[in-house]
């Protein structure tokens, strides 16, 4: 992790799809002819959005997180609730490249991943941001796609191989995704210190058009730069449904920026407009070309002065975004030695300027965005004071070292949480004490998750999104919003319901099962034919498993055909909108077929 990149934000289908299978199979050295066992059981590579009830449950997670084995995908979307709680995941950050002195430098340094990379295009280096600013060759391609997880780190128990073109974190996704096959990975462009060249990649027709083809090159076609053997073309196909744009701050002042980046205060409004038309015309250009629905998103600001800078509050804007996620969090924090609450629901006129949950979202409805196109946003972390008491909106001795602890260390110190309401009862925040430290905080712990989950329902939004994972690493935070969600009426998003597989244990490569055993992959129930230990499901219909239904299904029903499901005189199987039954033993005979074992029922 580079200190540039632990630095917080600013204050203020049920079948793997045919690309990401082509990653899986690059990753695992398998020939593509082996990756399904029936070309015709992939009906579609559309992937439409997911939904819990008609509404987001959005998940962010800083790559660097993926080198703590407490901290990666496995520990929390295995070990952890996040798997089931989860709609969209935007795995953060992405780069985009400095000037041509920059990248020289970099190259004569040694630095891997830039052959070929040209300025201010998306990119995926081993380059290190020697101090803040500093940022226009740094990547994290180790972690990325280059760093081999043993089987004990890995999500389904595989350990990475020198021969895998693709390793690293990125692996691990293709590997969620099959434990997941419905959950959305967006790649987050730009974050608190990498937002340095979004201003002059974005700054005239030809620099937009060639800044969003080198993005869809990278992250949707998977084409890698070679490291240490790993990488290549194709390497990372499949794997992000999609763009998150996370650009801090377009146009405004300094004091919303990380020190280096550059900005023109004229003209970047409409540049960011611009840029979000370009990669929307070329992304729908690539959905006519593969049927794959791509999404795009934006992380997008509280301040009213940054709103209005960047074009925020534009509906011009938003009608090529899917959604986005609305700062809810870091409203007030430790650079004011006064303690207070940094994401209050109502804002109050004598402090902090009014700024509240309530103002922030209302600049945005009021302007015309659609409110399903809002998720609110909560912390999995807390500011925090020191030599401070335990009342709200007191002096205090300035901030803690680091200015923040995440929700997982504030439960572990056990600092004793309480609720802040308004004169007329209604719940506003909560916020921390610790009384053998002096220190106070203001976080989101699940009851506040559950109230602000049920307040951004009730004014009509999309759902929810935190920053980030890794600090509620069992998914308290995500599951208290996941109950409320699950529990209210049905939203108002059109999209595919998220599916938890409950019939049995996700399947783990480590893992020696015995004759009849059970498990879950690429969304569907598989069951053992005989002893096997590392063998993947849903690979072969000459192997060691077979299909028995998908996730959610009612299996007292008729189910549809499986190439790979071994069945006997007398088994009935749904295909083409027909029954049919088999009249012997049959494997991997398409029904209809003429000779075949099976005839209309």
């Amino acid at each position: 992790m580079t200190p540039a990149q632990s630095t917080r934000r600013s204050p203020l289908g049920k079948v793997i799809p045919l690309a990401l299978g082509a990653a899986l199979a690059l990753s695992l050295g398998i020939a593509p002819a082996a990756q399904a066992a029936e070309a015709d059981a992939t009906d579609s590579t559309s992937t439409p959005t997911t939904t819990i009830n008609g509404y987001r449950n959005v998940g962010y997670y800083g790559q660097w997180m993926a080198d703590d084995p407490a901290k990666s995908l496995k520990a929390l979307f295995i070990d952890g609730a996040h798997g089931r709680s989860i709609t969209h995941l935007n795995y953060s950050f992405g780069n985009i490249a400095g000037d041509q002195a920059t990248l020289d430098a970099a190259r004569d340094a040694g630095v891997k991943g830039l052959d070929g990379v040209e300025p201010y295009t998306c990119f995926i280096s081993d380059g290190v941001a020697s101090a803040p600013g500093e940022t226009g060759a740094a990547g994290e391609a180790d972690i990325d796609f280059v760093r081999a997880f043993s089987a004990e780190e890995s999500i389904l128990g595989v350990a990475d191989t020198k021969k895998q073109k693709l390793a690293g974190a990125f692996n691990q996704l293709v590997q969620l995704k099959r434990a997941y096959p419905d959950l959305k990975v967006l790649m987050s462009l730009g974050g608190w210190s990498w937002s340095k060249s979004f201003s002059t990649a974005v700054a005239t027709p030809e620099a937009r058009t060639k800044l969003v083809s080198s993005c869809i090159d990278l992250y949707i076609d998977g084409n890698l730069p070679e490291i240490d053997g790993r990488g290549g073309d194709g390497a990372a196909a499949g794997i992000f449904d999609g763009f998150d744009l996370d650009w801090e701050w377009p146009g405004a002042p300094d004091w919303a920026q990380e020190v280096g980046n550059v900005i023109d205060p004229v003209n970047d409004k409409a540049n960011f407009l611009a840029f979000a038309q370009e990669l929307r015309a070329q992304l729908d250009a690539r959905e006519a070309e593969n049927g794959t629905e791509y999404e795009i998103t934006t992380f997008a600001p509280a301040s009213p002065t940054v709103i209005r800078a960047g074009g925020w509050n534009d509906p011009a804007l938003w009608e090529n975004l899917d959604f986005g996620n609305i700062q809810g969090y870091d409203l007030w924090g430790p650079w004011g030695n006064q303690t207070g609450h940094q994401g209050n629901i109502y804002g109050d006129p004598a402090f902090n300027g009014g700024l509240g949950l309530d103002t922030v979202i209302a600049t945005y409805k009021n302007a015309g965005i659609p409110a399903t196109k809002l998720n609110l946003g909560l912390a999995a972390y807390g500011q925090g004071w020191k030599d401070a008491v335990r009342e709200p909106g007191q002096p205090s001795g300035g901030g803690v070292a680091g200015s923040t602890r995440t929700w997982d260390e504030l439960k572990a110190a056990g600092i004793e949480i309480e609720y802040a309401y308004t004169a007329d009862g209604k719940f506003n925040a909560s916020y921390g004490y610790n009384p053998s430290t002096s220190e106070f905080f203001s976080m989101d712990d699940p009851v506040a998750v559950q109230h602000k989950t049920e307040w951004a329902i009730a004014n009509g939004l999309g759902g929810v999104d935190f920053w980030q994972l890794p600090g509620d690493v069992a998914g308290d935070l995500s599951a208290a919003s996941l109950g409320v969600l699950t529990a209210a009426a049905p939203g108002p998003l059109a999209g595919a319901e998220k599916t938890v597989c409950e019939e049995a244990p996700l399947w783990n490569g480590s893992t020696m099962y015995a004759r009849g055993n059970r498990v879950v992959l690429d969304g569907a129930v598989h069951e053992a034919l005989w002893n096997t230990r590392g063998e993947y499901p849903n690979t072969t219909t000459t192997g060691g498993w077979q299909t028995i239904a998908e996730c959610g299904a009612d299996l007292t029903a008729v189910q549809p055909w499986y190439a790979d499901h071994v069945y006997l005189k007398g088994a009935v199987v749904t295909h083409d909108g027909e029954e049919y039954v088999a009249r012997w033993w049959t494997r991997n005979e398409k029904p209809g077929t003429a000779g075949s074992a099976w005839v209309v029922k």
